[in-house]
This record gives C-alpha cells, structure tokens and sequence, in this order.
C-alpha cells in the first residue's frame, strides 16, 4: 500500500528587522502593504520578491488574525516561506497605545512649532510611525 502524501497549507513566516526577529512561525495566510499594491500569500504561492510600504501586515494563525506595523522592507516568497526584511517591523499586540498617542503629540508640536534646528523630516518620519501603530492599535480593539 503506497503511503498518502500528508497535505498541508502552511507557510513559514519570518519577520527580521536588524533589532532581531519579530516573527518566526507558521501561518495559514499573509496579506502585506507592497509598494506596488498590496498582495496575499497563500500555500504554494509563486516565487516572488515585493518591495514594501510604510503600513500594515496582517497573517493568520489558527484563524485568528495578527497584525504588524511595517515600515518598510522587502518580502520575498519562495515556496512555502516568506522572508521578511524590514528595518522597522513591530507585533500589533506589542504596541502601547498610550506611548503612541504620547509620539504622535510631540511629533505634532514639534512640526507645529518649527523652531531653527527642528529637523521637519524626522519629524514627519516620527508622526507617521506613530499614527500606523496606533491604526494598528484600533484594529486590535476592533477584534
């Protein structure tokens, strides 16, 4: 009797960022903010390599939803893994709303002000990171 092949529709899923890895698991989907649109891996999805936007990820574990905050990064998809390398990269249930909301608020004051020597881009650059984790914090609450 000739052995039945097991099937399954897992994908492996790593998450780095050069502060260390934020995920390492296996997952039934992921959906991910490309630069070019956003795009969803399934099992046995085509090889591919997808530059990302500043937004946000989610992929599925056991039917339940997790969300990243991505700032940025390459994907890239071989097989049944999904790589990827992004410099800021942070776990929806990791985030605190309160210190969002407290970087979102000095990011705003320092862009209102523009005192001399107010760097505008990091300013801008910290808004925006602030506002995609609290934007992942409301969908959390959301569930």
């Amino acid at each position: 009797m000739a052995k039945e092949a097991k099937h399954t529709n897992a994908i492996t899923l790593r998450v780095r960022t050069p502060a260390g890895t934020v995920v390492d698991t296996t997952v039934e989907s992921l959906a991910m903010p490309g630069t070019e649109g956003d795009f969803t891996v399934l099992h046995e999805h085509h090889d591919t390599v997808a530059q990302l936007r500043h937004d946000i990820g989610e992929y599925v574990v056991k039917g339940h939803k997790e969300y990243l905050s991505i700032l940025g990064g390459v994907a890239t998809v071989r097989g049944d893994e999904v790589e990827v390398l992004s410099p800021i990269c942070e776990l929806g249930r990791d985030l605190d709303q309160q210190r969002a909301e407290t970087a979102r608020q000095r990011a705003e004051e320092r862009l209102a002000d523009q005192q001399e020597g107010i760097d505008i881009a990091r300013a801008e650059a910290a808004l925006g990171r602030a506002l995609l984790r609290l934007e992942v914090v409301k969908l959390l609450r959301r569930k």
